[in-house]
């Protein structure tokens, strides 16, 4: 990607940052609120994941720990979105390697939204152990007795899940390519 291109990434991210830090939608002040809602957008994709990883380990200062993740999350998004668009522009020749790259990139995206959303669900047991992850649980809230974290076989297994549906999604893809051009 060019220079300004990621000068643009930068100077957003920074706004995002400054605007976010002011507090929390819960404030009274209007234009603390504001600058909250403000920087949330400006940091969306980030935001969410930063926000769920912030909640889980308990961080309290947001410099060192959230605004990095946010930051590193929109720039992986950012990084993707970049080469899916190329992907996308370049000819059509060579297209079977380009249709698994945009199937993987795709179903990528798909399982990280999934997974965000149902971090994010109101937890309803408070003294048992809350699962979180889609398909698989990949983490477990450990309740009033602690005990949670990460499901190391659901991570794995939905890993191996959103790579199968990939390259199922990418062969059907080329299938029907071959179809259509002969």
């Amino acid at each position: 990607m060019k220079w300004r291109t990621w000068l643009v990434f930068c100077v957003v991210q920074l706004v995002g940052c400054i605007l976010s830090s002011y507090g929390t939608v819960y404030f009274s002040s209007s234009f603390v609120r504001g600058s909250w809602v403000g920087g949330f957008l400006l940091l969306f994709p980030g935001y969410l994941p930063a926000m769920a990883l912030e909640q889980r380990f308990v961080v309290f200062n947001a410099l060192i720990f959230f605004f990095p993740v946010a930051i590193a999350s929109n720039a992986i998004l950012w990084v993707a979105c970049s080469a899916a668009w190329r992907i996308l522009r370049q000819h059509k020749s060579g297209m079977t390697s380009r249709r698994y790259g945009i199937t993987i990139i795709g179903t990528s995206l798909a399982f990280v939204a999934a997974n965000v959303f149902h971090f994010l669900r109101p937890v309803t047991c408070f003294d048992c152990f809350f699962p979180y992850g889609v398909p698989f649980t990949l983490y477990r809230d450990g309740g009033d007795a602690g005990g949670g974290g990460i499901e190391w076989r659901g991570l794995a297994a939905d890993a191996a899940i959103a790579a199968v549906t990939a390259v199922l999604l990418g062969g059907v893809w080329q299938w029907f390519a071959a179809r259509r051009s002969s």
